[in-house]
């Protein structure tokens, strides 16, 4: 054997050790974005920095809450102020509030410097530079 078929053949294994590489980043990769597209909550859009989302079901066909987080959806942790802004996490728009306990029926949330009462799958809507609060327990934003 020559020098020209050793490095041919040298050149043959690192293509085929590279084409496997590359098959497998793209296997672990199409499974990270198909399950998070899976995640992902339908009809939720933002235009222009405004949060748009049309009636999301947080009670499925058996009386059971849908509490899971999807990809969209925002956290409130306790004593955790947030303020509305296009540019912050929580953006302005209408929001379905969800306990992240299903046991809690009832949560308490300051907007502003009020604290009120609100219960799982009640809509509000927030303004721009408004503060909320979750105060007694997480609340998701939907």
């Amino acid at each position: 054997m020559d020098i020209f078929k050793i490095v041919c053949i040298i050149l043959g294994i690192v293509c085929v050790l590279l084409i496997l590489v590359l098959i497998f980043i793209n296997h672990k990769y199409s499974k990270t974005i198909r399950g998070m597209k899976e995640r992902e909550v339908d009809d939720v859009s933002t235009k222009h920095g405004v949060r748009y989302t049309i009636d999301q079901t947080v009670v499925d066909e058996d009386g059971n809450t849908n509490i899971s987080l999807s990809q969209k959806d925002v956290v409130l942790i306790p004593n955790d102020t947030q303020i509305v802004g296009i540019k912050n996490k929580v953006k302005p728009g209408k929001y379905t509030l969800l306990a992240t306990n299903p046991n809690e029926e009832s949560f308490n949330i300051r907007i502003g410097s009020y604290v009120k009462e609100y219960s799982h799958n009640q809509s509000i809507v927030l303004g721009e530079s408004q503060e909320i609060t979750a105060i007694n327990c997480s609340v998701i934003l939907r």
